[in-house]
């Protein structure tokens, strides 16, 4: 009994920490649209994909600030993301966050591994994103964060 026991619970806490394939589809598309959007300079789509309590961050702190840190700077000091890698999925009920591993190469930097943060608060209907200095960045008032650094 034991072991049918501990086999259930091993099985729940499986299938509590995945999302639908259509959920799936969805994220890998926006995740797509929020790296192009960054690598693209393209300021107000990469806010739009942003989770929104990043946005109001930088929004309160004025609107120099909120171009800075959501504009990929031309020139010598461009950012790129590039090849994201799943690395791991936390859940607590509805909210769940994937981390993914980036390649950050700028002029001065080549391969370096960053971490982006896809977080649903929907069960993983809509997701939003946040960059590492973003989710551990402890003004930004999130919910939860799952992952430590």
């Amino acid at each position: 009994m034991l072991k049918f026991s501990s086999f259930l619970v091993a099985v729940v806490l499986i299938c509590s920490c995945t999302i639908s394939a259509e959920q799936e589809n969805r994220l890998n598309k926006q995740l797509s649209k929020f790296i192009k959007a960054h690598n693209d300079n393209n300021t107000l789509e990469y806010a739009g994909l942003t989770h929104p309590l990043v946005v109001k961050y930088y929004t309160s702190l004025g609107d120099s600030s909120f171009i800075t840190h959501f504009s990929n700077q031309s020139g010598e000091n461009e950012v790129s993301f590039n090849d994201p890698l799943f690395r791991d999925m936390k859940s607590e009920g509805k909210w769940i966050e994937r981390k993914y591993t980036v390649n950050k190469e700028s002029y001065e930097e080549r391969n370096k591994n960053y971490e982006l943060y896809a977080v649903s608060s929907d069960g993983g209907n809509n997701w939003f994103f946040l960059t590492e200095d973003d989710y551990f960045q402890q003004k930004i008032p999130l919910k939860r964060r799952l992952f430590s650094k």
